[in-house]
């Protein structure tokens, strides 16, 4: 093996419930036992019967080598490396990103310097901007993450890098978001339909419906094709400027994207697993990124203070907002604007009229503009 990594010492770090667990979503049928301390599995597949012995308590001698032999099994029943399923098991209840460099000076287990910063980096700002792009649909997300991104953000983490040009994995735990707007990181015990749910899956599903419009809309213009896409679904300037980042601009670099999604999780999956992109794509998607930043040049900024906020009471029905903010033209004399906020951002909104912050805003404000304005990104100045 090219990595001196001891396989049989991460086994140890698997929690066992985590494991069964597993084993029981995807399948695996329990064989009753007398023993105490051990669960045994049976699956029987097209790559034949096998049976795993899980012990429940780590005080037995061979502890990690029965835990590192069920690895193994799972593996070679399920078709898999045992560096894929381990990775998973030491990650439950996660999606995981796997991003694939593949270009000239690329080897197997080892990369540029600069390269591998560029990766880490873009992949990191990849998955922030899907996050905004979820929470907060914007052309272009200014100034700082708020506070559930930031936390979905920093929960994330790199994973073991496999063998086969360059494989960055992002292990994506499960989190959501309640009705308070509170981050809260789900356990391998959460319902199913809550992580099917969960920010984690929409984030990830954004990734990749993304990748996969991007690349469809760069192929129908080569082709003279018309390509009808989700008009809900906003993909920001930041995702494009990520996507772009990740060595792209490299000539006779491809880029691979697979999710492997969690296997307990079935419910709510993107359409597409596995996505490919070339350097022929680069100069297409900076074309796009120019063509949103032109867009968003068009829009000015104000800061002020909210006067009115205007939405349902009920704040179960709440989906938008409305605010009136009070500000300073560029004269001097003081102007007033109606400002429609999503869900999220008018509960900042209402926090920051409390307390008679100021808040800055981007968007068309136009001179003279009556009636109630887009907002294009809305932010609280501590």
């Amino acid at each position: 093996m090219i990595y001196s990594v001891n396989y049989m010492d991460l086994a140890e770090k698997i929690d066992p419930l985590a494991f069964i667990r597993y084993l029981k979503k995807t399948g695996w049928e329990a064989f009753p036992t007398k023993k105490n301390g051990i669960e045994i599995y049976q699956l029987e597949n097209t790559n034949g019967f096998f049976q795993v012995n899980i012990p429940t308590k780590n005080f037995f001698s061979d502890y990690k080598e029965a835990i590192y032999r069920s690895v193994q099994t799972v593996a070679q029943a399920e078709g898999k490396t045992e560096e894929q399923t381990l990775l998973y098991l030491l990650n439950p209840n996660t999606d995981i990103l796997k991003i694939r460099l593949d270009k000239a000076n690329v080897e197997a287990g080892n990369i540029l310097f600069d390269d591998a910063i560029r990766m880490y980096d873009n992949a990191k700002k990849l998955l922030a901007a899907a996050a905004m792009d979820v929470l907060h649909p914007k052309k272009y997300h200014r100034g700082r993450m708020d506070e559930a991104v930031s936390k979905f953000v920093a929960s994330c983490r790199f994973g073991q890098t496999e063998v086969g040009s360059y494989i960055v994995s992002v292990v994506c735990p499960f989190a959501e978001l309640n009705d308070k707007d509170e981050y809260t990181q789900l356990s391998i015990f959460s319902d199913e339909e809550r992580c099917a749910d969960s920010l984690t899956r929409q984030v990830t599903n954004h990734v990749m419906n993304s990748i996969d419009c991007i690349k469809k809309s760069i192929d129908a213009t080569r082709n003279d094709r018309q390509e009808q896409h989700n008009a809900e679904d906003i993909i920001s300037a930041n995702f494009y400027e990520a996507l772009n980042g990740l060595n792209l601009d490299a000539e006779n670099t491809d880029l691979e994207f697979r999710i492997e999604w969690s296997p307990v999780v079935k419910k709510n999956r993107a359409t597409k697993s596995h996505i490919k992109l070339t350097h022929d794509y680069y100069q297409p998607i900076g074309e796009a990124i120019a063509k949103l930043r032109e867009d968003v040049s068009k829009s000015t900024k104000i800061v002020g203070r909210i006067k009115k906020l205007e939405s349902s009471p009920d704040a179960q029905k709440r989906e938008k907002g409305i605010i009136t903010v009070v500000y300073l033209d560029e004269n001097d004399k003081p102007k007033t604007v109606r400002v429609e906020l999503n869900n999220s951002d008018y509960v900042r909104a209402i926090e920051a009229h409390t307390e008679g912050s100021l808040v800055e805003l981007m968007g068309e404000f136009l001179m003279g503009r009556k009636g109630v304005v887009p907002c294009e990104s809305f932010d609280v100045i501590p």
